[in-house]
């Protein structure tokens, strides 16, 4: 049924009726029956609100009684004011509605309500497949697995295979262990030091471990028992997804990451996982190029921004991948590590 104007639909705060296992259980019901992403699901809430004390939204459109659409926000306050974003530190948000001829009006009605609660400025991560390919924009890349490791080691081509084998033959060690993750944060902030990036806390990776329990995990490449690459794992339904790798540079000559990603996709594969999330990446950039050998599909994502109502064509990832950015990361990765893992977590809140 496509709703219009004149029916009983409305925006309630289901975020503060999340509160027991029951409450979470509907939502993230909601998020699995109608194909949401890993980050429309309920446990975020707990993660932003643990780590960084952000508030959080959770709204829900319902006619007579029955959701229809569930909109997740967090807000974000700062000398420059107040906004909300769906969803901070992810790939995907925005809205997710049971039937899509619904969304442009469920889209007004949450704005309405927002700009009630003294929210205007209100930014939207849409889900796969809504973008467009241009330059500077952001892509994700899901790679549709086959029913056996055989098929995948022939599907990712000979070039791929050849950098993989070197890896192997360089006495790596491969270990699955979600209780490490310092080395994992210790990889990933001395990755962000070297980019330029503030980093995250690593609570930010202990509440992801803790709330998505058994379907997170941690894949360590070790040398000498050295922790030279990691990657966090996370699995929603029949998806894999890598949000957080890390590696040495000054191993790169073993091909780490080659391995790294090799084992994820094949344990992945042995699971019965049907796809592969290997996150975003700005279009042609490294890591566009490097997510791209294996196969995978590039999706554009559809990233902007509503302001009072309005859409304009702006995001966060407009401003950190600006020239004004690139000055800020050249004189950040020139701080002691000391200093960015100091400040980086308290300035980190305000960079969604």
């Amino acid at each position: 049924m496509i709703l219009d104007k004149g029916l009983a639909c409305s925006v309630v705060e289901l975020s503060a009726k999340l509160s027991s296992a029951s409450d979470y259980s509907q939502w993230d019901q909601f998020v699995y029956e109608h194909q949401g992403s890993y980050c429309h699901l309920s446990g975020w809430q707990k993660i932003f609100e643990k780590t960084y004390g952000l508030r959080t939204l959770y709204l829900g459109v319902k006619n007579c009684g029955a959701l229809e659409g569930i909109f997740p926000v967090a807000v974000i306050s700062s000398l420059f004011g107040t906004k909300a974003v769906s969803l901070p530190f992810s790939n995907y948000g925005g809205l997710l509605v049971a039937n899509p001829a619904n969304h442009h009006l469920f889209t007004q009605l949450i704005l309405s309500y927002l700009q009630v609660k003294g929210i205007n400025f209100v930014e939207v991560r849409e889900s796969p497949g809504s973008g467009s390919f241009i330059l500077g924009s952001e892509v994700t890349f899901m790679l549709k697995l086959p029913e056996c490791e055989n098929q995948l080691w022939n599907a990712i081509g000979a070039k791929v295979r050849n950098q993989i084998r070197k890896a192997q033959r360089s006495s790596l060690e491969v270990s699955w262990d979600r209780n490490h993750s310092y080395e994992l944060y210790e990889l990933y902030a001395n990755n962000m030091g070297r980019l330029g990036t503030p980093v995250h806390s690593h609570k930010f990776i202990e509440e992801i471990l803790s709330v998505f329990d058994k379907r997170a995990d941690i894949l360590t490449i070790r040398i000498d028992k050295r922790a030279i690459a990691a990657m966090l794992v996370l699995k929603h339904g029949d998806t894999w997804i890598g949000p957080i790798a890390a590696s040495r540079t000054e191993f790169s000559h073993l091909n780490p990451n080659m391995l790294l990603y090799w084992e994820g996709l094949r344990q992945a594969t042995l699971a019965r996982a049907v796809n592969f999330d290997f996150g975003r990446s700005k279009y042609k950039s490294g890591t566009y190029n490097f997510k791209k050998q294996w196969g995978a599909i590039e999706i554009p994502l559809d990233y902007h921004s509503y302001k009072k109502g309005v859409r304009v064509q702006s995001a966060s990832t407009d401003l950190y991948r600006s020239d004004k950015a690139a000055i800020f990361a050249r004189c950040w990765a020139c701080l002691p590590g000391s200093v960015q893992n100091w400040l980086g977590p308290k300035i980190r809140p305000y960079i969604p």
